[in-house]
């Protein structure tokens, strides 16, 4: 899970590496794609890192599209559970980007699960601080993070049941 995890990084970062590269060569100034995404200290934060030109696509136009559309046309009045259908929306369509196999669809949907756990995590703990941002916590939440991410990769690769 874990060595895998980190085939995936090195093989997709190398390649974005090399074509930045090639690009700045041709004077062509070309986005970063990795941003450390293994020091994460939440799911939201590995998104904001990890393959960020496909993330910040899909989040500005599927997810970013599909919360307003809602909340213009009042069809869900929570605006929680449209950010939450937007989620499983934005990452079944990641899934089914990757390839239409269960492993890719089980991936997208877990991440889903995973910002939608946090977003309410995020919530909660705001209100009644029982998880404070600290130089004792962070660790523990980078170290969390990992797992989890290393456990979708894991999903990813098709090898899971």
């Amino acid at each position: 899970m874990y060595a895998y995890s980190m085939y995936l990084f090195f093989d997709f970062a190398g390649y974005s590496a090399f074509a930045i590269g090639i690009s700045y060569i041709m004077g062509i100034k070309t986005p970063e794609n990795f941003n450390m995404p293994f020091i994460s200290r939440n799911i939201k934060d590995f998104w904001n890192r990890w393959h960020m030109t496909l993330s910040f696509w899909f989040r500005d136009y599927v997810y970013m599209r599909f919360v307003f559309l809602m909340r213009k046309k009042k069809w869900i009045k929570d605006r929680y559970v449209t950010s939450y259908i937007g989620y499983f929306l934005l990452f079944f369509l990641m899934g089914v980007w990757h390839g239409l196999e269960w492993h890719y669809i089980l991936y997208g949907l877990y991440h889903a699960f995973l910002m939608i756990s946090f977003d309410i995590f995020e919530r909660i703990n705001k209100k009644h601080k029982f998880w404070p941002n600290n130089k004792a916590t962070r660790p523990i939440a980078i170290i969390m993070t990992f797992n989890f991410i290393c456990f979708g990769f894991y999903i990813f690769s098709g090898k899971f049941i």
